[in-house]
């Protein structure tokens, strides 16, 4: 269930989408692997619960394999990039990078990436 007025379910997946590109564009690759499982999330905050299946590629960056998730918080969600070798990305154990608000500016989405891949943006 969806829980957010703010932002509906279509809008904040294309924000994920947005993001997947600005991997690609700092370099990431995506891959062509097909995952044993499907990437299931279930945030809860307080009662509420917000739960998504969905079917995202996996990028590599630099021998670190990443991918688009979510986490919800009682008043908005929140983007998560979760980042781990081959191994953790087929077991479906990757870590999750510091989650950011998805509705920061397209510059602030950048800078966010740039961090999740590690990569030094001058600030």
């Amino acid at each position: 269930m969806w829980i957010y007025e703010s932002v509906t379910r279509q809008e904040f997946e294309s924000i994920k989408d947005k993001i997947e590109k600005y991997i690609v564009m700092l370099g990431g690759k995506k891959l062509s692997v097909g995952l044993p499982y499907t990437q299931k999330t279930v945030s809860y905050s307080g009662s509420d619960m917000v739960e998504n299946t969905s079917v995202r590629p996996a990028f590599e960056y630099e021998g670190l394999y990443y991918r688009v998730d979510e986490v919800c918080f009682s008043d908005k969600p929140f983007i998560v990039i979760e980042c781990g070798t081959y191994d953790e990305l087929m077991k479906n154990i990757m870590e999750d990078i510091d989650p950011f608000p998805y509705d920061l500016t397209e510059d602030e989405l950048l800078n966010e990436v740039k961090y999740s891949l590690g990569i030094n943006n001058g600030s």
